[in-house]
C-alpha cells in the first residue's frame, strides 16, 4: 500500500505539488489506480478536442512520473538511514564506488527501494494535439516528421563537419 508522507516541516513546505505518495513498488494498487484515472483523464481530454476541434485552457493533460529513492553508493546498500542518501554523508569518503555513473543527481530504478510518485502537467503531449488539431497530423506522423527532420540535421551536421576536416588535411 502506498505510504503517505508529509514533509519534514510542514505541507508549506513541500518543494512541489506534484508530489503525491511513496510506493514500496511498480505493483502498487495505489499507484496503478492513479495510471488509469490518469489514462481516462487523458483520453476524455483527447476526445473532447478532436470532437470539437479545439484545445480550451481547461484542457490539461498530465503524465505520472515515479522518482526512485534509495541508497546511492553500494557501501551504504545495506547500511542504516542516517548515510543513505546525500552526495556528501557523514563520515563516507567521496571515493566510495557509486551504484552507477549519476546515481547522486539521479537513482535507476533498478537500485531503488522505493518510488515516490509525482503527476506532472504535459504540455508536450498538449502541443501535440494542438499540433493535431491545427493541421491534422496524428502524434505518430509528427514524431516520424521530428525523425526524417533530425535524419536531415545529422547529414547536413556530417556534411559540414567532413567538409572542414578536408580543409585540414591541405
Amino acid at each position: 500500500m502506498a505510504i503517505y508522507r508529509q514533509p519534514r516541516n510542514g505541507k508549506d513546505f513541500w518543494r512541489t505539488s506534484s508530489y503525491r505518495f511513496t510506493v514500496a513498488s511498480k505493483d502498487d494498487a495505489s499507484l496503478i489506480d492513479l495510471r488509469t484515472n490518469i489514462v481516462k483523464h487523458n483520453a476524455s481530454v483527447r476526445s473532447r478536442a478532436r470532437t470539437y476541434q479545439t484545445l480550451t485552457e481547461y484542457d490539461k493533460l498530465y503524465t505520472v512520473r515515479l522518482m526512485a529513492r534509495g541508497p546511492r553508493r553500494w557501501h551504504t546498500k545495506y547500511k542504516g538511514p542516517l548515510i543513505r542518501y546525500f552526495k556528501g554523508q557523514y563520515m563516507v569518503p567521496q571515493s566510495q564506488k557509486m551504484l552507477h555513473g549519476n546515481a547522486d543527481s539521479n537513482l535507476n530504478h533498478r537500485f531503488a527501494e522505493e518510488f515516490d510518485v509525482y503527476v506532472h502537467r504535459s504540455r508536450e503531449m498538449e502541443d501535440a494535439l494542438q499540433h493535431e488539431i491545427d493541421t491534422g497530423q496524428t502524434p505518430g506522423v509528427q514524431n516520424k516528421i521530428k525523425d526524417l527532420k533530425n535524419k536531415i540535421w545529422k547529414l547536413e551536421w556530417q556534411a559540414k563537419n567532413d567538409k572542414l576536416a578536408g580543409y585540414g588535411s591541405n
